[in-house]
């Protein structure tokens, strides 16, 4: 020890000197002490005390460097060691390697002996050693000549190798609980001899400090229990307190122990241990491999421990404390508030008693009690198999076995509350009960009975988890039979299957759960093997059970499913929730009824975490629509469409994969929804288009939406094909088709363009576009086709096509792209349809037949069309035959009735037998058939003009038409091909109502190869079969007949055609003819006269009176024949009168035909 010197101040004899020889004695008034006559004894008596002193004082001081420079250190090495042995008594002694003497802090004397070991004095068995044992020595003990210890300190103490194995730390579970009473009176008889060996050594305190025990911890981890310090302090009584400083794992632990002595026995202790880390024993941190899974928090721990006595019961209490943390499973933590633990040994039973206890997890309470105790027979008759290790089946006679060593476990919990923070549920009220074993030499945790029981409904299970040096084997196996929801979520372990639980608890509710069963099954050393979050197979996780009456969430925003009726099944990471039933109730107040689908989770560990959705709804077609708008589909948003738009029953699959965590930045939603329409209705108009009664398949997805059905279009049914687009990012265009066969009178509301020129059933294909554009496609070989405006018609079976491009806009339609195109014949153009009918039509390439070329122009007039028709060469032959034909049905005759005005340049008109008139001009009016104006000019093929005009006589309109070759305009009009040349001059009077009066006059033509006319010569006839050739005794060439003239009255009534005094004359025959050339059918009905060497016959005529009996008029010769032309216009059939042959003039009209 080192001690602070002062300095000292040394006086001389000749440095003393009187007080009154001083300056201050020689003042004035001088104040003068007087110091006493010094006596000599007193001072040598003191002088002689400090001599005395000094020489004590230079003792001290050389013992002291005797002691610090370890001078006397092998002299008392012997005499430590003999006081360290009489301390501990004859069990046990000390050898000590050397030993040294030091001054303490207070002056006192230590012996330090180093490297000290303890031994058994009977086996000689080493139980510690120790780096020092610093014993401090009672100075009066030594100057007597005896070493007695004060105060012993004990540093870096070690257990020996024979109580700890090197390599395998201390394993506290190899215990019993029926030694629990032998093992507290063994640490009483320690504590017995701990206060006797204090007291027998004089030591007051035994300081043990530095000491480092292993411990066994999760997985075998050594844990680390460091004593800094350990007090053994001994009152006069014998009594003690222990005071001790240690760190478990790096945590600071503290603990304080009284025991207390009656009669020189420990008769009683009692203390607490306090900071004592949880993590350490019952914590696993996180590895690379396994994610975090235990208690972690800090207990204390109060100890009250009575010892048998006379009339005195021994008592063993222990109650722990909890402080707030939490507990740490899959990842996943709960919160744990401050509980407790109280533990009474019977020592009656030889059990552990676990007395009223409290466990707060959150929200959750659980207040405990039970009993732990040895597997003794009693416990073993109980053991029921449960979930099956891996060493097998137990057999089923439980006491034909060994009796393994463990511990028997009874827990029951009584009035537990069950409310996990994620749970949004009213906490749930329980009873429980758990019974089971510990198996230490097996490691095995067996309960084969948890079950848990609330008014909610029950259930049953059992659990097995064998421990190893690895990660443990569980099994664990539940199941229930009816319980509602709201109790599954309460007591679904929030670390089992946590991403399928957190489904469970977000997304159902209400109803019960049935047939429900829960199989846990994990290999060893499966969960530390496993790099990352362990993901449970199908073999090793399987959750099973019905949903009734359940409100289930969907996905998305999409309203939930009430009454819902599935099932829910979960293997490893695939989960699947089976709905057989369920009514989804809109915001809107619409609801839908699902009948068949199911939710799949395929993988409930991937991130981001995704589900596959199939639904078979049914309902009305506005609320599959808001069905569809809801996240995750959001479908109808991105149309033009609403809810409201659509009506009718319809029914819907629905089909989706997409994302149930938005924090996880899963892909875009894919999804498809396939409607099955049945008369739905669409409230606003497609393309200007009305469509109701809708029959068919609606397919949705992401870029569009097809439509595959018949509907009402307009009123007309008709197939309707449709796509539109879904979003404005769509790489798909809109298209929406209407197509199918149009009844007659349906084609207006369509192909506006072909109203009043088509007539019957057509074939139509309509593309609506955007913008209200509308491309028409019309099949028009079983109508008829009419164009009123240039007199072209074309008959029903002749194969023809039209396409048009029609916009609508302000009730005007403006129709482009304009074609109709058949086999010889097409148009195309553009044409203008108002509220009123075509108000324009401009056809720049018409081809009516091979080898047109002209334009038409068709513009709405004041009271009808003006029609423009320009071009090199145009065949008119269906115009003529149009002419010809009476028929003005249909819609033709609406047409008709209208005024038409046509203004025609053409350079050639082809005509009937190759005829053609050239340079044609042509100015024509007509209302219906009355015409109203005419200017034709034209030459025909010799070079002949042709000239047609309308001219006003007074009320009435007068058409002429003339030409210089009749023969070539009647075969150009297929009125009749055997004329050739002949001067025309036709006159026609209006009469009104479609009657005209005239007269036809032709000169100077002939008529070749008229096979009519051959027949009425050598047909033979009268009683002697002789023909008029016979009778007239001359061979009469009719090949080719020459006439000088031809006139006719003419009648023109409603398509039908009457002659009246018809005469033709030549020189060499004649005729004379009367009847309907053409009737409205197309029929003819002629009689007449022929009379062949007209010129011989006609003097007859000439003569008076003679030629009036026997020539029977001006133009009636004395010989002739009379005939009748019947049947059809094209085809006559030509019958002679034989009697009429030998007649006279006079007679023959007696034998006409009427």
């Amino acid at each position: 020890m080192i001690e602070i010197r002062g300095e000292k101040t040394v006086f001389r004899k000749e440095d003393i000197v009187a007080l009154h020889s001083l300056p201050s004695a020689q003042a004035h008034d001088p104040c003068i002490l007087h110091a006493t006559t010094r006596r000599r004894w007193p001072r040598r008596c003191l002088q002689g005390l400090l001599g005395l002193g000094c020489v004590l004082i230079l003792l001290v001081a050389g013992l002291v460097v005797a002691v610090e420079a370890g001078g006397i250190d092998r002299i008392l090495n012997t005499r430590a060691q003999m006081a360290l042995n009489n301390a501990l008594g004859d069990a046990y002694h000390v050898d000590v390697s050397s030993t040294v003497v030091r001054l303490t802090g207070e002056g006192a004397l230590a012996l330090k002996a180093q490297d000290v070991s303890l031994k058994r004095s009977a086996s000689g068995e080493q139980l510690l050693t120790t780096e020092s044992v610093f014993i401090e020595l009672d100075p009066l003990s030594l100057l007597s000549g005896r070493v007695s210890v004060s105060r012993i300190e004990a540093e870096g103490a070690r257990l020996a190798p024979a109580i700890l194995p090197q390599g395998k730390p201390l394993d506290l579970t190899r215990v019993r609980i029926a030694d629990v009473s032998g093992a507290m009176e063994a640490i009483f008889a320690q504590m017995d001899t701990i206060s006797s060996l204090i007291a027998r050594s004089g030591t007051q305190v035994v300081r043990i400090a530095d000491v480092m025990l292993p411990l066994s911890g999760p997985r075998n981890r050594v844990v680390k229990l460091d004593v800094h310090s350990l007090d053994f302090a001994r009152a006069e009584n014998g009594s003690m307190t222990i005071r001790g400083d240690a760190a478990i794992d790096g945590t600071s632990t503290a603990l304080q122990l009284t025991a207390d002595s009656d009669k020189g026995r420990i008769v009683r202790l009692g203390g607490a241990l306090t900071g004592l880390p949880t993590s350490a024993l019952l914590y696993r941190a996180e590895t690379k491999t396994e994610p975090p899974f235990g208690l972690d928090t800090k207990a204390s721990v109060n100890l009250t421990a009575v010892r048998a006595g006379e009339g005195i019961a021994p008592e063993l209490t222990m109650s722990g404390a909890l402080d707030q943390g939490v507990f740490v499973a899959s990842g996943l933590q709960s919160e744990l508030l401050p509980s407790d633990v109280n533990l009474a040994y019977d020592f009656g039973r030889g059990s552990i008693e676990v007395k009223p206890s409290t466990v707060r997890l959150g929200k959750s309470v659980f207040p405990f009690s039970g009993a732990v105790r040895d597997i003794d027979s009693a416990s073993a008759a109980s053991m029921a198999p449960a979930a099956t290790l891996a060493e097998g089946t137990p057999p089923s006679d439980p006491l034909s076995l060994a009796l393994p060593k463990g511990f028997s476990i009874d827990v029951l919990v009584q009035g537990g509350t069950s409310a996990p923070i994620d749970v949004n549920e009213p906490p749930l009220t329980f009873d429980a009960k758990v019974a089971g074993d510990f198996q230490s030499e097996r490691h095995a945790l067996l309960f084969r009975e948890l079950t848990v029981s609330s008014k909610l409904g029950t259930f049953a299970g059992s659990l097995s988890i064998a421990f190893s040096s690895t990660s443990p084997q569980i099994n664990f196996a539940g199941l229930t039979t009816d319980m509602q929801t709201a109790g599954i979520k309460q007591l679904w372990p929030w670390w089992v299957g946590k991403k399928a639980r957190a489904w469970v608890i977000s997304n159902i509710f209400g109803g019960t759960v049935n047939n429900g069963r829960i199989e846990v099954a994990i290999e060893e050393g499966r969960l530390a093997q496993t790099a990352g979050p362990v993901e449970l197979g199908a073999g090793e996780l399987t959750i099973d059970f019905g949903i009734d009456g359940a409100r289930v969430n969907i996905a998305g925003d999409i309203p939930p499913l009430r009454d819902a009726t599935g099932h829910f099944t979960l293997r490893g990471e695939r989960a699947e929730v089976d709905i057989n039933s369920g009514t989804a109730y809109f915001p809107s107040g619409r609801t839908v009824a699902v009948n068949n689908g199911n939710l799949i989770l395929p993988n409930t560990y991937a991130k981001p975490l995704m589900a596959e959705l199939k639904l078979q709804v049914t309902g009305q077609a506005d609320a599959i629509a808001e069905l569809v708008s809801y996240r995750p589909l959001e479908a109808l948003q991105k149309t033009p469409f609403k809810a409201d738009d659509f009506s009718g029953p319809m029914t819907a699959n629905v089909g989706a994969r997409f994302g149930l965590a938005r924090d996880q930045h899963p892909p875009p939603p894919e999804w498809q929804a396939e409607m099955r329409l049945d008369g739905v209705s669409l409230k606003p108009a497609m393309a200007g288009r009305t469509i109701s009664d809708i029959n068919g398949t609606l397919r949705i997805d992401p870029q569009h939406a097809v439509l595959d059905a018949k509907a009402a279009v307009d009123g007309v049914t008709m197939n309707l094909d449709a796509v539109e687009p879904i979003g404005a990012n769509s790489p798909v265009k809109r298209s929406r088709t209407v197509s199918g066969t149009l009844p007659d009178g349906a084609l207006a509301k369509f192909a506006p363009g072909l109203n009043g020129i088509v007539d019957g059933p057509i074939g139509l294909d309509v593309d609506l576009q955007e913008g209200d554009r509308q491309l028409v496609k019309v099949d028009l070989e079983n109508a008829s086709l009419s164009l009123p405006w240039i007199g072209w018609s074309k008959g029903r079976g002749v194969a023809a096509t039209s396409s048009l491009s029609a916009v609508t806009k302000d009730g005007v339609t403006s129709i482009s792209d304009f074609k109709i195109s058949g086999e010889g014949f097409g148009a195309g153009g553009s044409l203008t349809i108002d509220k009123a009918g075509l108000a324009a039509a401009d056809l720049s390439s018409v081809r009516l037949a091979a080898g047109d070329d002209f334009a038409v122009s068709v513009k709405r007039q004041k009271s009808g069309y003006g029609v423009t028709v320009n071009g090199s060469s145009a065949d008119i032959r269906s115009v003529i035959d149009g002419l010809k034909s009476p028929d003005t049905k249909g819609d033709v005759s609406q047409a008709a009735a209208k005024r038409v005005s046509i203004d025609a340049s053409l350079k050639s008109v082809q005509g009937f037998h190759s005829e053609a008139l050239s340079n044609v001009d042509l100015s024509y009016t007509a209302r219906g058939r009355a015409i109203e104006g005419l200017k034709l000019k034209a030459v025909t093929s010799t070079g002949q003009a042709v000239v047609g005009d309308l001219v006003s006589s007074g009320a009435d309109n007068i058409v002429q038409l003339t030409s210089g070759d009749a023969g070539a305009l009647a075969r150009f009009a297929d009125i009749y091909a055997n004329m050739r040349g002949g001067l025309l001059n036709l006159k026609l009077r209006d009469r009104g109502g479609n009657s005209w009066r005239g007269t036809l006059d032709l000169r100077k033509f002939a008529l070749v190869n008229e096979q009519r006319l051959q027949s009425m010569v050598s047909s033979p006839s009268g009683s002697n079969g002789q023909s008029l050739r016979e009778a007239v005794k001359k061979d009469i060439d009719l090949s080719s007949v020459k006439f000088e003239r031809g006139f006719a009255n003419l009648a023109l009534d409603g398509g039908q055609i009457a002659l009246d005094n018809g005469v033709v004359r030549g020189n060499d025959v004649g005729a004379t003819f009367q009847g309907v050339v053409r009737d409205a059918n197309g029929k003819i009905d002629m009689t007449g006269t022929f009379m062949p060497a007209y010129g011989l016959n006609r003097l007859f005529s000439e003569l008076p009176l003679i030629g009036t009996l026997l020539g029977n008029g001006r133009d009636r010769g004395l010989l002739g024949i009379t005939f009748k032309l019947t049947g059809s216009f094209a085809k006559p059939s030509l019958t002679i009168n034989p009697l009429s042959l030998i007649a006279p003039g006079v007679f023959r009209n007696i034998f006409e035909f009427n």
